[in-house]
């Protein structure tokens, strides 16, 4: 079992396309401020521009110890070479994705091919994102009330918001309701239903889809099990390392701000960044390519200069997705090795096969002699 291809995908993808994508960015900046643009960025401190790039890839360390604590507790055997693996891909990944997709099917996939079952690999990527949106709701809800930006208002930015998602078309929803409504309609006729079992093999697509999904949902259910019965402090410990992390990656502007030259407050800085991340869920290009930095000048505008806009657009994406993408994918290439062997599956809740005919095995009948 090879690696996951989208995740062999989003690697060439970046490798290929973050080049040009700094390129544009680059082209970018000198067409809206010119050589003053760079100028800019050239007196910036290589302290201060060095700690940003700190910010930027010093949070995969917290996440490196939020899979070794579930790995730990749910007694995984994962070198740290493979859980460096799994926190790079979930990154990686999400180029190829839009935001709110994220690259969580990346984990998953490398989570099955270290050894972990499906169900336990879906249930770990479910749990971070529960400890990522707990964290950060926490965090948000204390430092709002109190440090909230004086420029934005959130009611006009939710109007704007509102407008650009009136413009989606209803009709796709629509048609994959009224699709479902006629298959289950369909299904619950009994003709049509043997018609349906004759046509499409039901007893494969039992034992080849329905099967393992029971059995993932199963093994997804014992794993919050486990957690709810033991393994709270796991959890707890991990949300605070989450907010870290976090915390981390949503200051990287304030640093940049403060090398441009501007006195940025710390925690509204963060606030605002926390905001443009929440915003760029609703762009639909794959990494939010093009959209990250609209929504980046539509929070910040007003709290920096109109002309250090586009620089300090550039500079924040620059630091904080493309050079962290392609940092990712040089280090993915250097763990990966030339022969991939799939590991045993780790210990955990079996799930047998359902009994068909092919399966059942026929014991010899012993002859029988009459007596004379």
């Amino acid at each position: 079992m090879n690696r996951p291809p989208a995740l062999q995908k989003a690697l060439k993808i970046i490798l290929i396309a973050m080049p040009l994508a700094v390129l544009g960015n680059l082209l970018y900046t000198a067409l809206s401020t010119g050589s003053s643009g760079f100028r800019i960025l050239l007196r910036i401190p290589l302290s201060w521009m060095g700690l940003a790039v700190l910010l930027s890839l010093v949070p995969w360390v917290f996440a490196f110890l939020r899979m070794k604590v579930w790995a730990s507790f749910f007694r995984l055997e994962l070198k740290s070479k493979d859980l460096a693996e799994i926190v790079l891909a979930n990154d990686v990944a999400a180029v190829a994705t839009p935001t709110a997709m994220g690259g969580g099917y990346a984990k998953v996939g490398l989570l099955i091919y270290h050894g972990a079952r499906p169900g336990l690999a879906a249930s770990l990527m479910v749990i971070g994102s529960i400890e990522d949106y707990l964290s950060m709701f926490l965090t948000v809800a204390v430092c709002w009330p109190f440090f909230a930006p004086e420029h934005l208002s959130l009611t006009v930015l939710a109007k704007k918001l509102y407008l650009a998602a009136s413009q989606v078309s209803p009709v796709v929803p629509l048609g994959l309701l009224t699709a479902s409504g006629a298959v289950a309609f369909l299904w619950s006729v009994p003709t049509t239903r043997g018609l349906f079992s004759r046509l499409f093999r039901i007893d494969w697509i039992q034992r080849r889809i329905i099967h393992p999904v029971r059995c993932a949902a199963a093994d997804f259910r014992q794993a919050f099990a486990l957690i709810s019965r033991g393994g709270k402090g796991y959890f707890a410990l991990n949300v605070f390392l989450a907010a870290l992390q976090w915390a981390m990656r949503y200051s990287i502007f304030t640093v940049l701000a403060v090398g441009i030259g501007l006195s940025p407050h710390p925690i509204t800085f963060f606030l605002m960044q926390w905001l443009v991340y929440m915003l760029m869920n609703f762009v639909p290009t794959p990494g939010a390519i093009g959209g990250a930095e609209v929504m980046f000048m539509l929070v910040f505008k007003g709290a920096i200069p109109p002309e250090l806009l586009p620089v300090a657009s550039a500079a924040w994406r620059f630091v904080s997705t493309y050079l962290m993408l392609i940092v990712a994918a040089v280090l993915m290439l250097l763990i990966q090795k030339p022969r991939m062997r799939r590991r045993p599956r780790a210990e955990g809740p079996t799930c047998p096969l359902p009994a068909t005919p092919q399966m059942v095995k026929l014991e010899p009948v012993a002859e029988v002699t009459e007596l004379a």
